[in-house]
C-alpha cells in the first residue's frame, strides 16, 4: 500500500519543528506496518490554520490522490486535516471517494474501518471545541490589552505602534514588551488633514488622488503605483482620524462551502466603545462634514453597475460632482428625461439626452453659457435683488434687537447675583482669618470661585452682545456685491452649483415651437424657444414667494 503523509501547524508563533515531529511520528508508523512510503509524498503546511480550506499542502495531497499516486494517508491526528468538525468530515468524504484511507496515528483511527465513524465524530467535535475555546481565550486576551489602553494590531495610515512598560522573555527566550500603543506620525497626519479638508470641501475623490501623486507624497508602504482611489477612499471612512478607537465592530464568519470569510456587524452589546481624543488627527466637525458629503455621494454613478435585481435608485454622479452651475439640474418636460451637455462647440450646447438616443422628439438645443446668463440674469431681477436683500438684512436686524430687548434685564438679574456671590466669598475670606478653616469651608469657598467665575463670563458675554448688535449694511454695499455674482459663482462652480440646486431645485425645459407671423407682407418663421419652470426655495424672510416662475430662453441659431 503507498502511502503519503500530511503535517501542518498553525501559527507563527509555534515551532518549525513541529512539521519534523509530525512526520517522524508518521515514518515511525510505516515502517512498523511495512508501508511503502516514497519521501515526495510528504505534504505540509506551515503556519496555516485548521479552519482554512485552501491551504497549497492540501491541495496537493488531493491532486495526488485523483491522479491515483498514492492508496493511504498518515497524519499525526486528525485535527492536522482541519480544526472545523464540518471540513473534516468533509475531507473524509472526498478521500472515501478517491478510495483513499486517512491514518490517524495517534488517535488510532483508519477511516476505512467501520467501528472508525464514532471515533472520526467525537476527535472531530474535541478539535472544533478545542478551536472556540481558542477563540474565546484569545479574544479574552486581546480584550484585556484594550482595557489596559494598549493597542490589539491596528495599522493605520496616520500612527505607528510603540512599545511601552517592562520587558519580559517569553516561553522562547525572545523579549517581550507589557504592550502597544500608537502614536501620530505628523508628516502622515498631515496628509490625512489634507486630504479631508480637500474631500470637504468638494474636491472628488479622483482630483484628490491626482493631487497626492502630483506632489509625490509618501503612502504607508511607499506602493510604486503611488496613491489609489481605494486608498483615498477607506481613510475618508475611518472614524479613527476622529479618535473614535472602537473595538469589536464586526466579526468574520467562514463560508463553510466555500471556507472564505465574511464580514458582519457585531450586536452593539458587544462592542467597545473608545474615544482617545490625544489620538484624533482631525475635528469632529471635520468627520461630520465628511459623512454628509458621502450621504450626497451614495448612490451616485459609477458606484455599480445597475441590474434587474438591484432596487437601490442610482443617481448621476453629474449630480454631486457638479462641472458646470446647472449641471444635474435640468429636466425635459416632454419625456421627464435629463437636459445634459450633448456637444462641447462654443462652451457647449444643452440638449435632451434622450432625443440623442431617439426616445424623445424634442431636439431643441441651447448654448450652455447662453442658458446660464438668462437663468442668473433672471435671479438677479427677480429675487437677489438689492431692494429684497436690504429688506431681508433690514428684518434679521430687527429680530436681533427684539432677541436684545431682554438683555438689560438679564444682565441686571446676572449683576446682583455676582454681588451676591461677592459678598459670600468675603464672608468666607473672613472666617478663615480668624482661623476658622476646615474642609467643608474649603468646599464652600471653591464652588463660590467657580460660580463667580462663570458669571464673570456670562456677563461679558452679555455686554459684548449689547455693544455689537447686528446692523444691516447699506444698499449700496448689497448692490456692488450683486454685480460680481457671476464672477463669484464662477469662481467655485462645484460649491456654486451644489448651492444653486438648493435653491432652484429642478429646472423643468418646456420646448415651445416657432410660430409663424406674418410682417409687413412677408412670413417670417420665430426661432423655437425653452420655456424654464422652477419652484424656486425663497427666504422665509421674504414676504412674497416666487413659486413656478417661468422664463423664456431663446435657442439660439
Amino acid at each position: 500500500m503507498r502511502i503519503a503523509i500530511y503535517a501542518r501547524y498553525s501559527s507563527e508563533n509555534q515551532s518549525e519543528k513541529s512539521i519534523d515531529d509530525q512526520v517522524r511520528v508518521c515514518q515511525r508508523y510505516i515502517e512498523s506496518n511495512n508501508l511503502i512510503f516514497d519521501e515526495k509524498h510528504i505534504y505540509s503546511d506551515e503556519a496555516i490554520s485548521g479552519s482554512v480550506i485552501n491551504r497549497p499542502g492540501l491541495q496537493a495531497l488531493e491532486k495526488a490522490c485523483e491522479n491515483k499516486e498514492i492508496d493511504a494517508v498518515a497524519v499525526d491526528d486528525l485535527s492536522r486535516l482541519s480544526r472545523s468538525n464540518h471540513q473534516m468530515l468533509t475531507l473524509v468524504n472526498k478521500f472515501n471517494f478517491f478510495q483513499i484511507k486517512i491514518i490517524s496515528v495517534s488517535d488510532g483511527i483508519i477511516t476505512d474501518d467501520d467501528n472508525s465513524k464514532l471515533g472520526i465524530h467525537i476527535r472531530g467535535l474535541i478539535n472544533e471545541l478545542y478551536l472556540d475555546d481558542l477563540r474565546k481565550k484569545t479574544m479574552r486576551g486581546l480584550e484585556g490589552q484594550r482595557l489596559r489602553g494598549y493597542t490589539t494590531g491596528e495599522s493605520v495610515y496616520g500612527y505607528k505602534s510603540v512599545p511601552v512598560g517592562e520587558i519580559r522573555l517569553n516561553k522562547r527566550g525572545q523579549p517581550k514588551y507589557e504592550g502597544m500603543v500608537h502614536k501620530i506620525v505628523e508628516e502622515e497626519a498631515s496628509i490625512v488633514r489634507r486630504i479631508y479638508s480637500e474631500f470637504v470641501e468638494g474636491k472628488s475623490i479622483h482630483t484628490i488622488v491626482q493631487g497626492l501623486n502630483e506632489d509625490k507624497l509618501p503612502t504607508k508602504k511607499n506602493r510604486p503605483g503611488g496613491w489609489a482611489n481605494s486608498t483615498v477612499s477607506r481613510i475618508l471612512k475611518n472614524e479613527k482620524y476622529a479618535g473614535h478607537w472602537n473595538w469589536r465592530k464586526t466579526k468574520n464568519i467562514r463560508d463553510p462551502m466555500t471556507g472564505k470569510s465574511k464580514k458582519f456587524d457585531r450586536p452593539e452589546t458587544e462592542r467597545m466603545i473608545c474615544f482617545k481624543e490625544a489620538l484624533a488627527i482631525i475635528s469632529l466637525d471635520t468627520w461630520e462634514k465628511a459623512k454628509q458629503r458621502w450621504k450626497q455621494m451614495d448612490g451616485a454613478w459609477p458606484m455599480r453597475t445597475p441590474t434587474q435585481r438591484t432596487s437601490n435608485t442610482q443617481k448621476s454622479y453629474i449630480y454631486s460632482n457638479p462641472t458646470h452651475l446647472f449641471a444635474g439640474l435640468l429636466q425635459c418636460k416632454s419625456c421627464g428625461g435629463a437636459i445634459v451637455q450633448v456637444c462641447g462647440k462654443g462652451g457647449g450646447y444643452y440638449g435632451c439626452h434622450k432625443a440623442k438616443r431617439k426616445t424623445c422628439t424634442n431636439k431643441l438645443t441651447i448654448p450652455r453659457k447662453r442658458l446660464e446668463e438668462l437663468l442668473l440674469e433672471n435671479l438677479q431681477t427677480k429675487l437677489l435683488t438689492a431692494e429684497n436683500l436690504k429688506y431681508v438684512y433690514e428684518n434679521i436686524e430687527k429680530e436681533v434687537a427684539n432677541t436684545l430687548n431682554q438683555v438689560p434685564e438679564e444682565l441686571k438679574q446676572k449683576r446682583q447675583i455676582h454681588e451676591k456671590i461677592q459678598a459670600e466669598l468675603q464672608n468666607l475670606l473672613n472666617f478663615i482669618k480668624v482661623g476658622n478653616f476646615s474642609k467643608v469651608v474649603s468646599e464652600a469657598l471653591t464652588d463660590a470661585e467657580n460660580r463667580n467665575e462663570r458669571l464673570k463670563s456670562e456677563i461679558q458675554a452679555l455686554e459684548f452682545q449689547r455693544c455689537n448688535a447686528f446692523k444691516a449694511p447699506p444698499k449700496e454695499w448689497i448692490a456692488f456685491r450683486l454685480e460680481k455674482l457671476f464672477d463669484t459663482l464662477n469662481k467655485n462652480t462645484k460649491a456654486s452649483a451644489l448651492a444653486l440646486k438648493d435653491l432652484f431645485g429642478t429646472i423643468e425645459l418646456e420646448p415651445v415651437p416657432g410660430e409663424c407671423v406674418v410682417e409687413c407682407g412677408k412670413l417670417i418663421q420665430n426661432r423655437a424657444y425653452y420655456l424654464a419652470h422652477s419652484n424656486i426655495e425663497t427666504l422665509a424672510l421674504l414676504d412674497q414667494e416666487y413659486k413656478g416662475t417661468n422664463w423664456s430662453l431663446l435657442r439660439k441659431r
